[in-house]
């Protein structure tokens, strides 16, 4: 699921999130007309969840502002995150 840190997280904004981001790649510019499309929301609020996911460095805008793609990963794998990490010896 699409889980921001900076707003409240609701279900129904997390499936909303989670539907956009399915329409992007890391490759592909697509405006928010063309995303508003494909899921089950008005545009002003598939350009609402960009916003807040662009803050986020979820998705990045064009230069021209008109298309979004995803933002390079940033964020570490669930799988990588829940590895064990090596205890560092303390220093006496």
């Amino acid at each position: 699921r699409a889980f921001l840190h900076w707003i409240r997280n609701v279900e129904a904004g997390l499936v909303s999130r989670s539907e956009i981001i399915a329409q992007l790649d890391m490759e592909t510019w697509k405006p928010t007309s063309e995303i508003a499309e494909n899921v089950r929301v008005k545009a002003a609020t598939v350009l609402y969840h960009l916003h807040n996911m662009e803050r986020e460095n979820v998705v990045e805008r064009s230069e021209d502002g008109f298309g979004w793609k995803l933002a390079p990963i940033q964020q570490a794998s669930l799988v990588e995150f829940l590895k064990p990490r090596r205890k560092s010896k303390k220093k006496k």
